[in-house]
């Protein structure tokens, strides 16, 4: 298999593709060529006289052409608008980055190298986490070429002017705009580029939108034992479909016995939907006294799925037995997306009479809430619903909580605390 040379050149002034003069110079040329000849090439100081040379344009017009792509993560953020080679992206070298000056070096990466990195880059973070990127980047894309503006790389009174009009104009909420610019510095860091969003023009942005709007969040709505009972009572009624048929009562059996599982199942294992998504039947095991343990490989707060146990109630082992019918282990076991299960709670939460604002989430909001008020304490409610940092279950439980604060435990004495104590 015939290596690749990378040829990193001098940063100075050329002729790029569309035929406009910059001061940016090269960054790199690749080149399928003997090491001997790519040294030769690069002792031409920019020059790709070569037809078989694919040389780079500056960092400016990259912005302005398509170029190669090459599928890994990182890639996938800014493959609708390129803005380096993927092979430079690929090579993450600080060698590239404007104004650096470089000595001619080579280095041979070949095909099966190249697959290899693609393979473990397509995994440095979850599928939901590019998803989220890669709609913000376009975002930001979309926005700097009606400015225009290169996108990359990105100046930081830009992006600031960026954030503060989604802010100010869209009304787009703190925690919004930081994922927009998380993914606008994790594209310039995959590029061997510095960060606009380190600049503390970016930061100041951000903190001045968080004291203006707060960094409260709409929070879904805690399903409790008592909204799971209500659910349980009314999930195997028929309903009326898409088509404005009422479905037949087989039917409602099948999806209200589904509902009831997926409920129990979520609450008992604080699951949240990824989570729930991914379970498969091999991750459930029986134990003699008819609970249940369930394996959770992977989660949010465990990207590198070192794994976690968790009980699971006699009551919810029974209702995932009527609903297996013989499947085997290997199948997941709902076969729903993140989407449908958020959906399907929603559905069953206004068909039991409970009103708006149930999500996926709220199977795990609600049995955060129904331990903190039985008096299990923080340390305890993180370990079971694996949060890493108590801000969120503390959120989530302060009505649960507030009676267990220093001025309910005054009211709460057991004499007047104004009585003087008795010395015996």
């Amino acid at each position: 298999m015939e290596p690749t040379a990378i040829v990193r050149l001098q940063r100075q002034p050329m002729t790029t593709p569309r035929g406009r003069t910059s001061g940016a110079g090269l960054a790199s040329v690749e080149a399928s060529v003997p090491p001997a000849e790519a040294t030769r090439i690069n002792g031409t100081n920019g020059s790709c006289e070569a037809p078989d040379l694919r040389c780079l344009s500056t960092f400016e017009d990259a912005t302005e052409r398509d170029t190669p792509q090459r599928s890994s993560c990182w890639q996938e953020v800014v493959r609708d608008s390129v803005v380096l080679t993927g092979e430079q992206l690929i090579r993450n070298s600080s060698l590239t980055r404007p104004g650096y000056e470089a000595i001619p070096d080579v280095v041979l990466v070949t095909d099966s190298d190249a697959q290899n990195l693609n393979g473990l880059f397509c995994h440095e973070v979850t599928h939901n986490t590019i998803r989220s990127y890669r709609s913000q980047w376009r975002s930001f894309v979309t926005w700097a070429t009606a400015r225009r503006v290169p996108a990359v790389p990105a100046k930081p009174e830009h992006v600031a002017a960026y954030l503060a009009e989604r802010f100010e104009q869209l009304g787009h909420k703190p925690a919004t705009l930081r994922v927009a610019a998380a993914a606008i510095a994790y594209v310039h860091n995959n590029c061997g580029l510095d960060s606009p969003c380190s600049h503390p023009d970016v930061k100041r942005t951000l903190r001045g939108a968080t004291r203006v709007a707060g960094r409260a969040q709409k929070q879904a709505k805690g399903l409790t034992a008592d909204a799971l009972d209500a659910i349980a009572a009314t999930a195997c009624r028929q309903r009326l479909g898409k088509n404005g048929r009422r479905e037949s009562a087989q039917a409602a059996a099948r999806r209200g016995s589904l509902d009831i599982a997926l409920v129990r199942l979520m609450r008992d294992a604080m699951l949240r939907v990824s989570e729930c998504a991914a379970l498969t039947w091999s991750d459930i095991e029986t134990v003699p006294d008819g609970s249940g343990r369930l394996l959770i490989r992977r989660s949010k707060t465990d990207p590198d799925g070192e794994g976690a146990v968790v009980f699971v109630s006699t009551q919810t082992m029974a209702a995932l037995a009527s609903i297996r019918n013989g499947a085997p282990a290997g199948l997941r076991v709902f076969e729903l997306s993140s989407n449908q299960i958020s959906l399907r709670i929603k559905k069953a939460a206004l068909a039991a009479g409970l009103g708006d604002g149930f999500s996926g989430h709220s199977p795990r909001v609600g049995m955060a809430q129904d331990l903190a008020r039985i008096g299990v304490e923080l340390p305890s409610l993180m370990t079971a619903g694996r949060w890493r940092s108590p801000t969120m279950p503390a959120h989530y439980t302060r009505n649960e909580t507030a009676d267990r604060g220093a001025v309910a435990q005054f009211y709460n004495y057991p004499r007047d605390p104004r009585e003087p104590r008795q010395v015996t």
